[in-house]
């Protein structure tokens, strides 16, 4: 069943923002919102009768009180509440199977320095089968723009694809990055000269790269208002600068190998640990 799923903390700015952003879309969409709070196996693990039952209170209100934040923001949207008893990662690893989009809070509320209070969203982001939006506690309600993280790949064209939707969507430009690191484009990790290729030739490589993947939706939506974006520079720094003044940020990601499903590419796994605003992780 195609649903957007949410995860629910026990309350606070935090868990109402991240409700109210799900709500919005999953109304945008015309798909049902599924509230889901997860009891930790742990607590029932004590053997602490008294501790689980405040626990499982304690989740019910917290369902309660994120459906009351849904129906303000979405009264149109079907609503179910689950309380479910487990691992996080696992419970959303299994939902996002048949979810559009799962979507978890983290009470990061800005600034430059990574955080690390947002390692479990980080781990629900990597073992999801479905995009992954990260909602920190933080206002964009002033900002406007979807920004999109383009290198030319399998990944980057699906999170383009999705932004996309989101700019159309909110009726909002979309804001096009492609970032170009001149170290591994020419090797400089290797010791190999910079002067070997010109930084002229190299930017209009990257611009080449924007070009080529924007043609298609350029014909498609020619409405669509655009803004590209070629910097020489860090990729993650490049993407949270540039969300700082946008509504939403997207990026593929690039996690490879055996142990791909566990682990995120090191720029979706950077632009988590420095939130600017709601992010969405495309795999």
């Amino acid at each position: 069943m195609s649903e957007i799923v949410v995860g629910v903390s026990t309350g606070g700015d935090a868990c109402e923002r991240t409700v109210r952003w799900a709500a919005e879309r999953a109304a945008a969409r015309s798909l049902p919102l599924r509230l889901v709070h997860v009891v930790d196996s742990a607590i029932e693990a004590t053997g602490d009768a008294e501790l689980l039952l405040a626990a499982h209170t304690a989740a019910g209100d917290s369902l309660a009180t994120a459906r009351e934040t849904a129906e303000r923001a979405a009264p149109a949207i079907s609503i179910t509440a689950d309380l479910e008893q487990g691992q996080a990662v696992e419970v959303f690893e299994r939902l996002s199977r048949q979810a559009d989009l799962l979507v978890v809070g983290s009470d990061w509320h800005g600034g430059k320095r990574p955080s690390r209070r947002g390692v479990h969203s980080l781990r629900i982001a990597a073992a999801s089968h479905a995009p992954v939006a990260v909602i920190p506690d933080i206002d964009t309600s002033a900002r406007r723009g979807v920004v999109v993280g383009v290198d030319g790949s399998e990944q980057g064209r699906r999170a383009l694809d999705f932004a996309v939707v989101e700019a159309r969507s909110l009726g909002e430009p979309l804001i096009a990055v492609h970032a170009w690191d001149i170290a591994v484009m020419v090797g400089g990790e290797y010791g190999y000269g910079v002067a070997m290729v010109g930084t002229d030739e190299l930017s209009s490589a990257a611009a080449e790269v924007l070009d080529d993947a924007l043609a298609p939706i350029v014909a498609e939506q020619p409405d669509l208002e655009i803004d590209r974006r070629v910097v020489a520079g860090d990729p993650v720094t490049a993407l949270v600068d540039e969300s700082a003044a946008a509504s939403l940020l997207v990026v593929g990601s690039h996690g490879r190998g055996a142990l791909a499903r566990f682990l995120l590419g090191s720029v979706s796994h950077g632009v988590l640990a420095h939130l600017e605003g709601p992010t969405v992780v495309v795999r």
